[in-house]
C-alpha cells in the first residue's frame, strides 16, 4: 500500500492489488458504480492491510466478521473483535490494524457519497452524518441471520445484469437502516450501563476525531460539551489514565501519520494543513509524540 493515498483506500485498489481478480483463487470482489463489495475474504488480506499503519476511510463501510479475531485501533480507541461482530466505519474514520488472525475473514460493503444519498434520499439517517462514531455489535442470532441474508441480497444484485439502481439501492437503504437499529439498540443498553464518566469520553472522543486537525486546545472541547476545561480534564484522566491533551496529541499526531505516509504534502504544507504556526514547531511536536522526526517517520 506505500505511496497509495489512503483516500482511494477502496475495494478497488484491493483488486489491483491481488493482481487477480476473476480468477479462481480470487476473493469475491465487486466494484460498481459507488459501491464495491467484498463478499469472501482471502488470505491476501494479510498481506494488503499492513499492521500498524493508519488508513482514512474515504467512504462508508458496513461489513461483518465471518471468521477469526482481529485487534485494531479505531479513530485512537483500540478494540478487538471476533467472529458475528458487525462494524459500521464512517467517512473519515482513521483505521489501524494490529493483530490479525491467520483465519481472519470478512463480507464487507464500501458506498459512496453520491451512492449513499440516491439510496436514503431524504431518509438520511444520522448514523451517516459527519462526526458520526464508529460502532460494532453483535446482535441476536435472528438479527444476525437477517443481516447476512441482506447482505448476500446485495451480492446476487451486483452480479446480475440490469439490475435498476432503484432496486439496489432500496437494499442497501434497509441494510443501514437495519445497523440504525442494532446502534439504537446498543445505545440504549449503554444509557442505563455506562458510567457518566465514560459517557463524558465517549463525547470527548468523537468531538477530537472531528476537530482535532485544527483545534488542540481542551478550552475549545470544554466548551463544545458545556462544561469547564479543568472538570473535563479531571474526568478524562480519571477516567482512562490518561489526560486530555494527550488523547488531543494522538489525534494530531495520527492525522500527520496518514499525510506523512501517504501523500507527497511536504513537512511544511502538513504543518499548515494541521495548523501549526510553523514548520519547526510541527517537527518538535511529531519528534516528542513519536521519537521520530516527520521526515524519519516517512522514509521507514
Amino acid at each position: 500500500m506505500k505511496n497509495k493515498s489512503p483516500e482511494r483506500f477502496s475495494f478497488y485498489e484491493l483488486s489491483l492489488i491481488l493482481g487477480c481478480a476473476g480468477s479462481a483463487d480470487a476473493p469475491e470482489i465487486f466494484i460498481g458504480k459507488g459501491l464495491a463489495m467484498l463478499y469472501d475474504g482471502h488470505r491476501e488480506l494479510q498481506k494488503i492491510l499492513q499492521k500498524d499503519t493508519p488508513y482514512l476511510m474515504e467512504d462508508f463501510r458496513m461489513g461483518f466478521i465471518r471468521k477469526g479475531e482481529i485487534r485494531l485501533t479505531v479513530n485512537l480507541i483500540e478494540r478487538e473483535y471476533g467472529e458475528g461482530a458487525f462494524a459500521f466505519i464512517p467517512a473519515g474514520s482513521i483505521l489501524q490494524i494490529n493483530e490479525m488472525s491467520e483465519d481472519f475473514d470478512l463480507c464487507g460493503i464500501m458506498i459512496g457519497d453520491e451512492r449513499l444519498r440516491a439510496a436514503l434520499g431524504d431518509e438520511m439517517p444520522a448514523l451517516c452524518g459527519g462526526g458520526t462514531p464508529f460502532f460494532a455489535v453483535r446482535p441476536a442470532d435472528e438479527d444476525a441471520a437477517t443481516i447476512r441474508r441482506m447482505f448476500g441480497v446485495i451480492w446476487d444484485l451486483v452480479n446480475k445484469k440490469h439490475v435498476p439502481d432503484a432496486t439496489l439501492n432500496g437494499v442497501i437503504s434497509a441494510l443501514i437502516h437495519y445497523y440504525k437499529f442494532q446502534e439504537q439498540l446498543e445505545n440504549d443498553t449503554a444509557k442505563h450501563e455506562t458510567p457518566r464518566g465514560k459517557q463524558l469520553f465517549n463525547t470527548f472522543i468523537n468531538l477530537v476525531n472531528t476537530h482535532a486537525k485544527n483545534e488542540r486546545k481542551l478550552q475549545f472541547y470544554a466548551d463544545k460539551m458545556c462544561v469547564t476545561a479543568r472538570y473535563l480534564s479531571t474526568v478524562i484522566k480519571q477516567t482512562t489514565g490518561i489526560t486530555a491533551k494527550e488523547w488531543i496529541d494522538r489525534a494530531v499526531v495520527t492525522h500527520a501519520k496518514v499525510m506523512l505516509k501517504y501523500s507527497d504534502k511536504q513537512v511544511a504544507e502538513i504543518a499548515y494543513a494541521l495548523d501549526f504556526p510553523n514548520v519547526s514547531f510541527f517537527c518538535k511536536y511529531f519528534k516528542h509524540a513519536t521519537g521520530q522526526t516527520p521526515q524519519e517517520y516517512r522514509g521507514k
